[in-house]
């Protein structure tokens, strides 16, 4: 009886470590991905707001010049249809982020196995 408790517990020992090990090599390999992704999403979003900012001018001395608007007008029209516009995109992503599960789910699943499985091993059945 006393060797089967002291190899339980070394099991329980030896899965803990090896599923701990598991859940920080997962996370560590998804926060690397996230930060090579993220560089070239501030890259790409940098240089977008640059071509925004000078299309928006664009269309804000187009408006003045071919429209009666003066010039106040038209930096309002371009100003709230952007705004309108970021209002929808932040909404979307917003709902898109309530999804998102930062635990790692591979590790939590195989966790539960190991421990229904020491419990089976520790009752007998």
């Amino acid at each position: 009886m006393l060797q089967l408790v002291r190899g339980i517990f070394h099991d329980v020992r030896t899965l803990s470590t090896k599923e701990f090990t598991a859940a920080k090599l997962e996370a560590k390999q998804e926060i690397g991905k996230i930060a090579k992704a993220s560089v070239s999403l501030g890259i790409g979003a940098f240089i977008l707001a640059i071509g925004v900012v000078f299309l928006s001018l664009m269309i804000v001395f187009l408006l003045e010049r071919y429209t009666t608007l003066p010039l106040w007008g038209s930096l309002g029209a371009v100003g709230m249809t952007y705004s309108i516009i970021g209002g929808i995109i932040v909404l979307i992503g917003k709902s898109k982020a309530a999804g998102a599960k930062p635990i790692p789910e591979k590790t939590l699943r195989s966790t539960k196995e190991d421990v229904r499985y020491i419990r089976e091993k520790a009752t007998g059945h």
